[in-house]
């Protein structure tokens, strides 16, 4: 009789977890195929020729942000918050701060260099993608 009834406590609970757990949903940024090539020589990415500087270009779910981390390193971010991302908020620089992106929904700040989460209610980084620099073309490449 005890064990029968330890039994059917232990099933309760299982069962209570199992639904809280399936009603829960994660609110991620969603996948989305990025994959497109920019000419540093263009006027529109000029300012990519300067380690330390920073481009916003169309693509991704909200925007992704490029930025020169070094002569041969580049950063892809995406501008889409982490923080309720269905929301689809997108990350500005933050003008007091260049080196941190900042949402202007939850306010949360984001590094430019990696995407990581520097302060606020996001617990996510920011997505990143792929990056391939060819030197000799001068061309960076952005693909997921």
């Amino acid at each position: 009789m005890i064990v029968r009834s330890k039994l059917r406590y232990f099933s309760l609970i299982f069962l209570l977890l199992f639904l809280s757990n399936c009603s829960k949903k994660d609110d991620i940024v969603p996948y989305t195929k990025v994959n497109f090539t920019i000419f540093l020589s263009d006027p529109d990415f000029v300012t990519l020729q300067t380690v330390g500087n920073h481009v916003f270009v169309t693509g991704g779910v909200c925007g992704i942000v490029l930025y020169r981390k070094s002569l041969n390193e580049f950063t892809a971010i995406e501008r889409c918050c982490t923080y309720k991302a269905s929301e689809r908020c997108a990350v500005l620089l933050d003008t007091s701060n260049t080196l941190q992106l900042r949402c202007p929904c939850c306010n949360s700040r984001f590094s430019i260099i990696n995407g990581s989460v520097l302060s606020g209610i996001a617990e996510r980084n920011l997505v990143l993608y792929q990056t391939s620099f060819d030197e000799i073309q001068n061309t960076l490449h952005v693909y997921n």
